[in-house]
């Protein structure tokens, strides 16, 4: 076990302990200021107490939960894996019945929604979401934006629509922007 620091003054020596990380990726840290310290002279030095807040609000930090529904395999797997990341959970859904599932049962932060899909389209899983969770945003990601889905979807609530084929970087700019990564 290491021995913790006599002082509330860390080096870096001393936070690379504390938190259990190699020195140079603390150096890097804090180099790029991802971590709260002082440079005094050439050394780091950082605050006991400071450190410990900025460990509680990472601990802390909210995970967004988005749901992506699509009934073709490999476009769900690629929007879900698009979306993946640090602070991030990604649940799939194959229909729309999963789809209302999912969104009524998870603390779901977003839904990313197909309009073609079997058991339950889109139109009729964006209904029942929306009448259970007004205030969850939607994007229905569809190829058929001139259809009468699309004009059913619309006397429904407020949505993003994105058409296929999508352009993935903008995909990911949109969704960023809705639950503000």
């Amino acid at each position: 076990m290491t021995p913790e620091p006599a002082s509330d003054i860390f080096t870096v020596g001393d936070v690379a302990a504390y938190l259990k990380l190699p020195i140079s990726t603390v150096y890097r840290l804090a180099e790029r200021r991802e971590i709260p310290g002082h440079k005094v002279g050439r050394q780091w030095r950082f605050q006991r107490a400071v450190i410990d807040e900025w460990l509680r609000k990472r601990s802390e930090a909210r995970t967004v939960t988005i749901l992506v529904a699509d009934d073709d395999n490999n476009v769900r797997e690629v929007l879900a894996e698009a979306l993946e990341g640090p602070g991030r959970r990604v649940l799939q859904a194959k229909n729309g019945v999963e789809a209302v599932q999912w969104a009524t049962a998870a603390p779901v932060d977003l839904v990313v929604l197909d309009l073609l899909m079997p058991e339950m389209d889109g139109v009729e899983a964006y209904r029942r979401i929306h009448a259970a969770r007004p205030e969850l945003p939607v994007v229905i990601v569809t190829g058929h934006t001139e259809s009468d889905l699309m004009l059913k979807v619309l006397e429904i609530g407020p949505f993003t629509v994105l058409q296929k084929p999508l352009d993935i970087n903008k995909f990911r700019k949109v969704i960023d922007l809705i639950v503000g990564a």
